[in-house]
Protein backbone atom coordinates (compact mmCIF):
# COMPACT_ATOMS: atom_id res chain seq x y z
CA UNK A 1 0.00 0.00 0.00
CA UNK A 2 1.45 3.63 -0.68
CA UNK A 3 1.06 6.52 0.75
CA UNK A 4 1.66 10.14 -0.17
CA UNK A 5 0.92 13.77 2.13
CA UNK A 6 0.66 16.33 -0.18
CA UNK A 7 1.76 19.76 1.30
CA UNK A 8 -0.80 22.41 0.07
CA UNK A 9 -4.41 22.33 -0.74
CA UNK A 10 -4.95 24.79 -3.31
CA UNK A 11 -5.81 23.98 -7.12
CA UNK A 12 -2.28 22.37 -8.00
CA UNK A 13 -2.29 19.81 -4.91
CA UNK A 14 -5.32 18.91 -5.96
CA UNK A 15 -4.03 17.83 -9.30
CA UNK A 16 -1.14 16.33 -7.41
CA UNK A 17 -3.61 14.08 -6.53
CA UNK A 18 -4.07 13.04 -9.62
CA UNK A 19 -0.95 12.40 -10.30
CA UNK A 20 -0.12 10.25 -7.43
CA UNK A 21 -3.40 8.26 -7.71
CA UNK A 22 -1.74 7.19 -11.89
CA UNK A 23 1.50 6.13 -9.91
CA UNK A 24 -0.28 3.87 -7.78
CA UNK A 25 -0.95 5.87 -4.44
CA UNK A 26 -3.31 4.40 -2.63
CA UNK A 27 -3.72 6.55 0.66
CA UNK A 28 -3.64 10.21 0.13
CA UNK A 29 -3.50 13.32 2.57
CA UNK A 30 -3.10 16.87 2.34
CA UNK A 31 -1.17 19.17 4.70
CA UNK A 32 -2.04 22.69 5.99
CA UNK A 33 -1.48 25.13 8.55
CA UNK A 34 -3.48 25.86 11.59
CA UNK A 35 -6.44 22.83 10.08
CA UNK A 36 -9.44 23.61 12.44
CA UNK A 37 -11.77 20.17 12.59
CA UNK A 38 -12.07 17.58 10.82
CA UNK A 39 -11.48 18.50 6.68
CA UNK A 40 -11.45 16.89 3.34
CA UNK A 41 -10.16 17.70 0.21
CA UNK A 42 -11.84 15.41 -2.99
CA UNK A 43 -12.76 12.93 -0.59
CA UNK A 44 -9.24 12.64 0.91
CA UNK A 45 -8.07 14.15 4.54
CA UNK A 46 -6.53 17.40 5.25
CA UNK A 47 -4.79 17.30 8.46
CA UNK A 48 -2.61 19.91 10.17
CA UNK A 49 1.51 20.30 9.21
CA UNK A 50 2.31 19.81 12.53
CA UNK A 51 1.10 16.53 12.72
CA UNK A 52 2.86 14.82 9.78
CA UNK A 53 5.63 12.88 12.42
CA UNK A 54 2.54 10.58 12.56
CA UNK A 55 3.22 9.79 9.05
CA UNK A 56 4.70 6.62 9.14
CA UNK A 57 6.24 4.60 5.72
CA UNK A 58 4.57 7.72 3.71
CA UNK A 59 6.39 9.41 0.71
CA UNK A 60 5.89 13.98 0.74
CA UNK A 61 5.10 15.61 -2.12
CA UNK A 62 4.68 19.53 -2.54
CA UNK A 63 2.03 21.09 -4.51
CA UNK A 64 2.65 24.42 -4.73
CA UNK A 65 3.82 26.23 -7.80
CA UNK A 66 5.40 29.29 -6.10
CA UNK A 67 9.16 28.24 -6.21
CA UNK A 68 10.37 30.17 -3.19
CA UNK A 69 7.19 27.99 -1.02
CA UNK A 70 8.58 25.20 -2.33
CA UNK A 71 12.49 26.10 -1.08
CA UNK A 72 11.06 26.83 1.95
CA UNK A 73 9.54 23.79 3.10
CA UNK A 74 12.00 22.27 1.57
CA UNK A 75 14.27 23.63 4.11
CA UNK A 76 11.76 22.93 6.97
CA UNK A 77 12.01 19.25 6.39
CA UNK A 78 15.24 18.49 4.30
CA UNK A 79 14.55 14.15 6.48
CA UNK A 80 11.61 13.79 4.23
CA UNK A 81 11.29 11.55 1.20
CA UNK A 82 10.05 13.45 -1.51
CA UNK A 83 10.42 10.65 -4.56
CA UNK A 84 10.10 12.48 -8.19
CA UNK A 85 6.45 11.93 -9.86
CA UNK A 86 6.15 11.49 -13.66
CA UNK A 87 2.77 11.09 -14.64
CA UNK A 88 2.25 7.58 -17.33
CA UNK A 89 1.35 9.87 -20.22
CA UNK A 90 4.44 12.02 -19.87
CA UNK A 91 7.18 11.42 -22.70
CA UNK A 92 10.41 11.52 -21.43
CA UNK A 93 13.24 11.32 -24.70
CA UNK A 94 16.74 9.00 -24.32
CA UNK A 95 18.21 9.13 -20.92
CA UNK A 96 15.89 11.61 -19.24
CA UNK A 97 14.46 8.78 -16.57
CA UNK A 98 18.35 8.32 -15.80
CA UNK A 99 19.11 11.17 -15.32
CA UNK A 100 16.08 12.35 -13.42
CA UNK A 101 17.18 9.59 -10.65
CA UNK A 102 20.31 12.38 -9.36
CA UNK A 103 17.34 14.87 -8.42
CA UNK A 104 14.06 14.40 -5.78
CA UNK A 105 10.64 16.12 -6.00
CA UNK A 106 10.31 16.29 -9.46
CA UNK A 107 6.71 16.34 -11.03
CA UNK A 108 6.26 16.10 -14.49
CA UNK A 109 2.31 15.89 -15.79
CA UNK A 110 0.29 14.60 -17.90
CA UNK A 111 1.09 15.66 -21.63
CA UNK A 112 4.43 17.28 -20.72
CA UNK A 113 7.58 16.59 -23.56
CA UNK A 114 10.88 16.43 -22.72
CA UNK A 115 13.83 15.81 -25.45
CA UNK A 116 17.37 14.58 -24.68
CA UNK A 117 20.15 15.85 -23.48
CA UNK A 118 18.74 17.54 -20.56
CA UNK A 119 19.32 18.05 -16.80
CA UNK A 120 17.45 18.94 -13.40
CA UNK A 121 18.02 19.86 -9.80
CA UNK A 122 14.75 19.29 -7.42
CA UNK A 123 11.54 19.95 -7.00
CA UNK A 124 10.94 21.53 -10.35
CA UNK A 125 7.24 21.56 -11.77
CA UNK A 126 6.81 20.45 -15.54
CA UNK A 127 2.51 21.06 -15.73
CA UNK A 128 0.92 20.22 -18.25
CA UNK A 129 1.53 20.17 -22.14
CA UNK A 130 4.99 22.03 -21.50
CA UNK A 131 7.59 20.82 -23.64
CA UNK A 132 11.41 21.56 -22.64
CA UNK A 133 13.70 21.27 -25.92
CA UNK A 134 17.13 20.25 -25.78
CA UNK A 135 20.21 20.39 -24.45
CA UNK A 136 18.10 22.46 -21.37
CA UNK A 137 19.50 22.96 -18.02
CA UNK A 138 16.72 23.10 -15.31
CA UNK A 139 17.65 24.03 -11.64
CA UNK A 140 16.26 23.35 -8.51
CA UNK A 141 12.81 24.90 -7.62
CA UNK A 142 11.44 25.49 -11.07
CA UNK A 143 7.95 26.28 -12.13
CA UNK A 144 7.14 25.39 -15.66
CA UNK A 145 3.27 25.90 -16.08
CA UNK A 146 1.19 24.65 -18.57
CA UNK A 147 1.47 24.96 -22.60
CA UNK A 148 5.08 26.52 -21.75
CA UNK A 149 7.68 25.73 -24.97
CA UNK A 150 11.04 25.89 -23.90
CA UNK A 151 13.38 25.62 -27.00
CA UNK A 152 16.63 23.71 -26.72
CA UNK A 153 19.72 25.46 -24.85
CA UNK A 154 18.28 27.12 -22.66
CA UNK A 155 19.77 27.79 -19.00
CA UNK A 156 16.84 28.09 -16.31
CA UNK A 157 18.09 29.00 -13.04
CA UNK A 158 17.26 28.56 -8.81
CA UNK A 159 13.11 29.09 -8.56
CA UNK A 160 12.17 30.91 -11.98
CA UNK A 161 8.82 30.97 -12.28
CA UNK A 162 7.52 30.67 -16.08
CA UNK A 163 3.51 30.92 -16.55
CA UNK A 164 1.83 29.53 -18.61
CA UNK A 165 2.05 29.09 -22.64
CA UNK A 166 5.35 31.77 -22.35
CA UNK A 167 7.48 31.12 -25.09
CA UNK A 168 11.66 30.78 -24.48
CA UNK A 169 13.65 30.86 -27.86
CA UNK A 170 16.60 28.87 -27.83
CA UNK A 171 20.06 29.67 -27.31
CA UNK A 172 22.58 29.53 -29.85
CA UNK A 173 24.03 26.23 -28.88
CA UNK A 174 24.76 23.78 -26.31
CA UNK A 175 28.19 25.95 -25.17
CA UNK A 176 25.79 29.08 -25.22
CA UNK A 177 22.80 28.73 -23.82
CA UNK A 178 19.91 31.45 -23.31
CA UNK A 179 19.64 31.88 -19.67
CA UNK A 180 17.01 32.75 -17.35
CA UNK A 181 18.44 33.96 -14.54
CA UNK A 182 17.06 33.05 -11.14
CA UNK A 183 14.27 34.33 -9.29
CA UNK A 184 12.84 35.57 -12.43
CA UNK A 185 9.21 35.60 -13.25
CA UNK A 186 8.20 35.26 -16.50
CA UNK A 187 4.55 36.30 -17.43
CA UNK A 188 1.78 34.43 -19.38
CA UNK A 189 2.10 34.08 -22.97
CA UNK A 190 5.51 35.86 -22.97
CA UNK A 191 8.16 35.04 -25.72
CA UNK A 192 11.66 35.54 -24.23
CA UNK A 193 14.40 36.44 -26.83
CA UNK A 194 17.37 37.43 -24.41
CA UNK A 195 18.50 36.54 -21.32
CA UNK A 196 16.90 38.06 -18.01
CA UNK A 197 17.93 39.54 -14.92
CA UNK A 198 17.61 37.79 -11.80
CA UNK A 199 14.91 39.09 -9.29
CA UNK A 200 12.86 40.68 -12.13
CA UNK A 201 9.23 39.96 -13.70
CA UNK A 202 8.95 39.96 -17.59
CA UNK A 203 5.51 40.51 -19.56
CA UNK A 204 4.59 41.01 -22.83
CA UNK A 205 5.81 39.52 -26.68
CA UNK A 206 8.72 40.19 -27.13
CA UNK A 207 9.29 39.98 -23.20
CA UNK A 208 10.29 43.45 -21.61
CA UNK A 209 11.19 43.96 -17.87
CA UNK A 210 8.26 44.75 -16.14
CA UNK A 211 9.32 45.40 -12.30
CA UNK A 212 12.35 44.27 -9.90
CA UNK A 213 10.69 41.14 -7.74
CA UNK A 214 11.29 41.52 -3.83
Amino acid sequence: MKKIAIFGIGGFAKELADLAIDQGYTEICFLARNVQNQQMLLGFPVIDESMLSDLDNTDFAIGITDPKVRQKIYISYPHLHFPNLVHSHASLGFGIRETLKNSKGVVIAAGARITNSCSFGDFIILSFNCTIGHDCKLDSYVSVMPGVNLSGCVHVGTCVYIGTNAAILPGKSPQELKTLNEYTTIGAGAVVLKNTLAHTTYIGAPAKELKRND
